[in-house]
């Protein structure tokens, strides 16, 4: 009889330990989750303010082509005109 109480004080103390290992094995899953969400949040925050500030720069480059080659359309009609007379 005392062989069988034995096996029942093992697992009664097997069990809360099984308990808190769990409980610490979640418990650092559910950290490192939060900290894989808040890094991922904030790389497609840099990578938006990357996007953006390419699509401002390429816009920007855009305009002054637009500006350089109105310049240079004009300039070819001034000398066509002064070559015609």
């Amino acid at each position: 009889m005392t062989s069988g109480m034995e096996g029942y004080i093992g697992l009664l103390i097997q069990v809360p330990l099984v308990g808190i290992f769990v409980w610490f094995a979640l418990s650092l899953i559910r950290i490192f989750t939060e900290n894989i969400e808040r890094r991922d949040k904030a790389w497609q925050e840099f990578i938006e303010q990357q996007r953006k500030a390419n699509a401002d720069s390429i816009a920007h480059m855009a305009q002054r082509f637009a500006d350089e080659i109105r310049s240079i359309g004009k300039e070819v009609s001034e000398l066509r005109g002064a070559l015609e007379k």
